[in-house]
């Protein structure tokens, strides 16, 4: 499986649609959660439009067997056999293209939920009990979608949600903030899921082991770097002041890196440790990063690391 749909899935081409959705269905009650409320800037298809947190999927499905109105109806059950969660998701698109190798793509979301990444196995059972059976109709002829990204997503070891996001509101994702928690991976994880006091958040949280934490979807807004927030990804590394990172540590970290710079088409000069990312704008500045990067507290020590490593 991979992931597809949503503002950022560059995959998807601005005016790509769906082969089971149209327009119309926008205002379907049955259907429009699926949806964010207005569409992304730049695009007219419902492909990019689709809300990558609500739980949705595609197969490369025979029309003669699962009729497309049978499919807009149906509720199918879809299984990591892996860790044996699963949840309940909408059929809504043909894909993924043959030549990505897959059979299914899954919503950011739902491959969140499951803890899914790409090429992993999944599970998907839909059963005319869950639907209201049609006469078959003709098949919709359809290429097919599937991330073009070459890296495989790092494992996500566990996704603990955090309140403290909010909506990117179509706005790209165009640069990635390095931090260091100052503390512990329970206390980071722990103040991350306050909803009151500081409200803070990152999207992904790396413990010293190597493990990876995400705690706001990719698609979200998370409160990281005061000023930052609305086109970045908040990478946190589990550390104090004065430590370097770990070599399973820089291990995860560039893997995820390399990953989220092909997924989103971030330049790499736009990887920023927190005190240096434009935008930011918290009066007197911060350390973070600290010395995880390197003894020296400035961008270029980053940027140095970065070609090192990612």
């Amino acid at each position: 499986m991979s992931t597809f749909g949503g503002p950022h899935d560059l995959g998807m081409s601005p005016d790509e649609g769906l082969a089971l959705f149209s327009n119309a269905d926008l205002k379907d009650p049955r259907y429009s959660y699926l949806f964010l409320p207005a569409p992304p800037p730049g695009t007219s298809g419902l492909g990019r439009r689709l809300n990558p947190d609500q739980y949705y999927f595609a197969c490369r499905w025979n029309y003669a067997d699962t009729p497309r109105e049978f499919l807009r109806r149906a509720l199918a059950r879809v299984e990591n056999p892996a860790n044996g969660r699963t949840a309940d998701a909408r059929p809504v698109d043909w894909g993924p293209h043959p030549s990505t190798g897959r059979v299914a793509d899954l919503s950011p979301g739902l491959a969140a939920a499951l803890g899914l990444n790409t090429d992993d196995v999944v599970k998907i059972t839909i059963s005319a009990r869950r639907a209201i059976p049609v006469k078959p109709t003709l098949s919709m002829k359809r290429a097919g979608h599937g991330s073009s990204n070459p890296h495989a997503k790092p494992a996500i070891k566990q996704f603990i949600k955090s309140p403290n996001c909010s909506c990117r509101n179509g706005a790209r994702i165009d640069k990635i903030v390095l931090h260091c928690t100052e503390g512990s991976l329970a206390s980071a994880l722990a103040e991350f899921q306050k909803a009151d006091g500081r409200q803070v958040s990152a999207h992904y949280v790396i413990d010293r082991n190597g493990d990876i934490y995400q705690m706001v979807s990719d698609s979200d807004r998370s409160n990281h770097c005061m000023g930052a927030n609305q086109n970045s990804i908040g990478i946190e590394h589990v550390a104090g002041e004065t430590d370097p990172l770990t070599a399973p540590q820089a291990a995860a970290s560039a893997a995820l890196i390399r990953w989220l710079l092909q997924q989103y088409q971030i330049p790499r000069t736009n990887i920023f440790g927190h005190d240096f990312a434009p935008g930011y704008s918290r009066p007197g500045g911060t350390s973070c990063p600290d010395k995880l990067f390197g003894a020296t507290h400035d961008q270029r020590t980053i940027a140095a690391w970065v070609e090192a490593n990612v």
